[in-house]
């Protein structure tokens, strides 16, 4: 005859039964961090800086998984459509949350509904750069000669409907000036034909061309930013100069599916902001190229919606598509 449990041997059977329910500490396993670029590119490279400082920090590793296509809304459909654990998180930027659903038809997913907003990471400036053979020295300049030459300067971007050619129509609006949109299939084209002197002007981001006034082929003049970011601390910022509305910068932030526990969201946050604080991050990113400017709670969701709304006005003012 088999023992009749004890009430104490009942209480041990009932907890270790109860035991695979409870919930594990988070995070328990490895989280996923999807970007959704190519490796090798700028939101790649600080998503590898920003994974292995976020996985000694939580104790468990950052899996980086590229997810390119479709001008990253691709990687953005599968990191929004997975279990909102915590266990998947996603790098996205302007492109994919405050551009491509303004410009594009349809995307598959809506913003703000489908995400959770947990930190802005860094701002990317862009800085107005120009050909030395234009005999511009200031902002001022360059918008007179742009009001008495309509459409006489013609300015390069990476694209119909890209940060960078959504960011010189605001200067356009702004400084109510018409010049010439060259478009390319990527930023370093034109940068190369500025250099080049085969266009006169180019907005890029400022890590990409404050190494090139150097070789003496272009001159910058103005930066985007809402403050001076610190690799051009002497270059004015368009609202210092009576353009706030021209105030715009690519921002690199980490967002998650829609109704994650709030636990878990406060835990990473807490985390991705301790960790950026350090004299450590901000020299990993300074090497980089990047200045970090973290972000957290409402504040990052207000920052991504009040840009949305920059970007879906201007697309729709100026009737701006990109082809699906």
């Amino acid at each position: 005859m088999r023992p009749i449990p004890t009430a104490v041997g009942l209480l041990f059977l009932a907890l270790a039964t109860a035991l695979p329910a409870i919930a594990q500490p988070y995070p328990s396993r490895p989280v996923h961090l999807i970007v959704p670029y190519p490796p090798g590119g700028g939101v790649d490279k600080a998503g590898r800086i920003f994974g292995d400082l976020l996985g000694a920090k939580l104790g468990q590793p950052i899996v980086i998984e590229n997810k390119p296509g479709a001008s990253s809304a691709m990687g953005i459909e599968y990191a929004v459509k997975a279990p909102p654990d915590g266990y998947t998180i996603l790098l996205t930027n302007s492109d994919g949350l405050t551009m491509l659903p303004n410009l594009k038809k349809s995307v598959p997913y809506a913003v703000p509904k489908d995400f959770t907003f947990i930190a802005r990471i860094l701002l990317v400036p862009l800085a107005v750069s120009i050909s030395t053979k234009m005999p511009f020295n200031d902002m001022n300049e360059l918008i007179a000669y742009a009001k008495a030459n309509p459409d006489k300067l013609r300015y390069g971007s990476n694209g119909v409907g890209s940060g960078l050619h959504l960011a010189t129509l605001l200067i356009e609006k702004a400084a109510d000036i018409k010049m010439t949109h060259v478009p390319y299939k990527g930023s370093a084209a034109s940068m190369n034909d500025l250099m080049g002197g085969h266009i006169e002007v180019s907005v890029n981001a400022v890590q990409a061309v404050a190494p090139l006034t150097s070789s003496g082929k272009i001159k910058l003049l103005a930066q985007t930013g809402p403050k001076r970011d610190p690799m051009t601390p002497d270059l004015p910022t368009l609202a210092e100069l009576g353009m706030p509305s021209a105030t715009v910068a690519i921002f690199y932030g980490i967002v998650g599916p829609a109704n994650m526990p709030p636990a878990v969201v406060a835990k990473l946050r807490q985390d991705i902001l301790q960790v950026l604080g350090t004299p450590e991050a901000r020299q990993k990113f300074a090497d980089a190229g990047f200045s970090l400017d973290p972000l957290g709670g409402d504040g990052f969701e207000k920052f991504v919606m009040d840009e949305y709304r920059q970007m879906k006005n201007l697309a729709e003012t100026e009737k701006i598509t990109v082809e699906e």
